[in-house]
């Protein structure tokens, strides 16, 4: 089971049960794992707590599957599930042993696992390129060595989130390919080291004319809603590497879940983490208008994604997601930043 990106102790679990023989994981079963994943939480008062927010975390990606609501533990606060469902794999998925292949020295460890059909047709393509030479052969994009290999040029990417890519296991290096950043617009609107990502392209221009040039920041990037997560390591192709990155989106879970996720791949790539642009939200806050939103979010997700706001935001943020509604970044328009414009050095 492949999984979207997850906080370490949600992704130890979720590879834990990628090798499930079982369907069904009971809530003992999930302890253990939790304790596995966070050996402090063993006597921990708040290990009910964490386990119940890893649940959701795996819920809310699509890995697991919650039972109705008479299966709960209700002993003790937060309730847990007696048991939840790992999601159904496809029919033709049916696990089958490493052993028994002749297998490359680099590919000895995958005598010991028990692999999908699929995936070890394709682990078999791996043993087969490097048993012909494929050590020796040039580094190309990603996408091109997965069609060689595979037939798909996006099958390599998919078995990246999986087993195959464990620590001491498959390296892209092995497979002489490399990830290619997929590239944003962005505007240099002055010498600034710092960059700024603006989720919406009506914004991205409001403050690419009236961000002062001799400010900070030196690069504004067009976001391009959730594409900002796909291309965020772009930004170690830029001509200088920026100082810190800084963002500004909708205040909804959406707006937030893009940096608090593109951090995660940025940080992985050495890159600096997504910090917000904390003079811009003060100001959403200050002049926007809350308005209603057709699915209210829970209070985990709220829970979960404003701590990445700054300090002094997060409290009024939380209670503006958790009273159902959402504040547009247009608000901060190209006349409210005109007003502001002296101050907009976007400080921490």
């Amino acid at each position: 089971m492949s999984s979207p990106i997850l906080g370490v102790t949600a992704a130890a679990l979720a590879r834990e049960l990628d090798g499930w023989t079982r369907r069904r994981v009971t809530l003992v079963e999930l302890q253990a794992l939790l304790v596995a994943a966070e050996p402090s939480l063993e006597h921990a008062p708040e290990r009910r707590a964490r386990l119940h927010e890893v649940i959701e975390e795996l819920v809310h990606a699509g890995l697991l599957h919650l039972p109705s609501a008479r299966s709960y533990d209700r002993s003790a606060k937060p309730a847990l599930p007696r048991f939840v469902r790992i999601e159904s794999p496809p029919p033709a998925s049916r696990r089958v042993s490493g052993a028994g292949v002749a297998w490359r020295p680099e590919l000895a460890w995958a005598s010991e696992l028990s692999l999908r059909e699929q995936t070890l047709a394709d682990l078999r393509s791996v043993n087969v390129f490097l048993r012909d030479g494929g050590a020796a052969r040039p580094i190309v994009p990603l996408r091109e060595r997965s069609l060689q290999l595979f037939g798909d040029e996006k099958r390599l990417q998919a078995l990246m989130g999986g087993q195959l890519f464990a620590q001491g296991r498959l390296t892209l290096a092995q497979l002489r390919c490399e990830e290619i950043h997929p590239p944003f617009v962005f505007e240099r609107i002055g010498c600034g080291s710092d960059v700024l990502v603006v989720e919406n392209h009506h914004t991205y221009v409001s403050l690419c004319r009236t961000l002062p040039r001799d400010g900070e920041v030196g690069v504004v990037v067009y976001g391009a809603g959730a594409h900002f997560r796909a291309s965020v390591t772009y930004l170690a192709d830029l001509q200088t590497r920026p100082r810190r990155v800084l963002y500004f989106g909708d205040l909804d879970v959406d707006g937030l879940e893009i940096p608090v996720r593109a951090s995660c791949l940025a940080t992985d790539a050495g890159l600096p983490a997504i910090e917000p642009a904390a003079a811009l939200y003060r100001l959403l806050l200050a002049h926007g208008r809350p308005a209603p939103v057709e699915n209210p979010p829970s209070h985990y997700r709220v829970r979960t994604l404003t701590p990445w706001l700054p300090k002094d935001v997060r409290s009024s943020s939380a209670a503006v997601l958790e009273d159902g509604k959402r504040i547009a970044q247009e608000w901060v328009g190209a006349e409210l930043l005109a007003e502001y414009r002296g101050s907009l050095w976007l400080p921490r």
